[in-house]
């Protein structure tokens, strides 16, 4: 058993489909070098948090994300 974290592949891929449960068009990008996570969905940011949590991610609104916005309005900058 190994405790390093899993390829980026297949986190990319579990919180897609964590994501997918709520938002079954939700799009989930995460750049391997520097760990950024981008997500397209119409989930608000807070719920995106909440899933990925439950997936064992740590994920955060990025710099220019509100935390608070609507429904519909993800701008996909939630940072890793």
């Amino acid at each position: 058993m190994s405790d390093h974290a899993p390829p980026t592949e297949q986190r990319q891929q579990a919180m897609t489909e964590a994501l997918r449960a709520w938002d079954p068009e939700a799009e989930v990008t995460l750049e391997p070098g520097t760990g950024r996570l981008m997500v397209m969905t119409t989930l608000p940011t807070d719920r995106v948090i909440a899933i990925l949590k439950d997936v064992g991610e740590h994920a955060e609104a990025g710099e220019s994300e509100s935390r608070g916005h609507k429904a519909g309005q993800c701008c996909g900058g939630c940072s890793h």
